[in-house]
């Protein structure tokens, strides 16, 4: 068994950890709201390569566990229908993107840039943002992946098994929904 992938947040205050064995995609989404996610949280410099890229490893959730300052767990999203975007609200540091329920067992895990111990990027999503730098591949495969992953978790279970979400199917925090002035002082169209 492969050891678990341990990460914390910028401050030290929070950590979870990515089972060593979770199946996953390693990818980066150049979309302006992963952008917009990243300039809200005032990390964007850190977080974003050089295309506007944002590192992400999707997993289903049962393979996360939070491990330390859980107190700390806090969700945005963008818009009123926009996924759930799941950060450190000690200092900011981007976790996680979800669907707002936990019908499609689903977790985007937000990288650090070339994180070790998550293998080699296989696609680039979210491309038209780059203005043509950046070429999108993977997109199709990924997806397949995510399905297949969903679809195991759901047939086992493990869908249940996630930190984002409790027994009843709601958020384990109350979601804060992005202001039009927030929005664009993320660099984000109005909702």
């Amino acid at each position: 068994m492969a050891e678990d992938r341990n990460l914390t947040c910028r401050c030290g205050q929070m950590a979870w950890s990515i089972a060593g064995d979770a199946p996953g995609t390693h990818l980066v989404c150049h979309c302006r709201d992963c952008q917009g996610f990243a300039r809200h949280l005032g990390v964007a410099e850190a977080m974003l390569d050089a295309h506007g890229g944002t590192e992400l490893f999707q997993i289903a959730p049962e393979n996360l566990r939070l491990t330390d300052g859980v107190d700390h767990l806090s969700v945005l999203r963008l818009s009123d229908k926009g996924l759930l975007r799941w950060y450190a609200g000690c200092c900011g540091t981007p976790i996680a993107n979800t669907l707002p329920g936990p019908g499609l067992p689903f977790a985007g895990m937000v990288l650090p840039r070339e994180a070790p111990g998550f293998g080699p990027i296989t696609a680039r999503t979210g491309t038209a943002a780059t203005g043509g730098a950046v070429k999108a591949r993977g997109g199709l495969r990924a997806g397949l992946s995510l399905m297949v992953r969903a679809l195991r978790s759901r047939l086992t279970g493990g869908h249940r098994r996630t930190p984002f979400f409790g027994p009843d199917g709601a958020p384990v925090r109350h979601p804060k929904v992005l202001s039009a002035q927030e929005r664009a002082a993320a660099g984000l169209d109005p909702a």
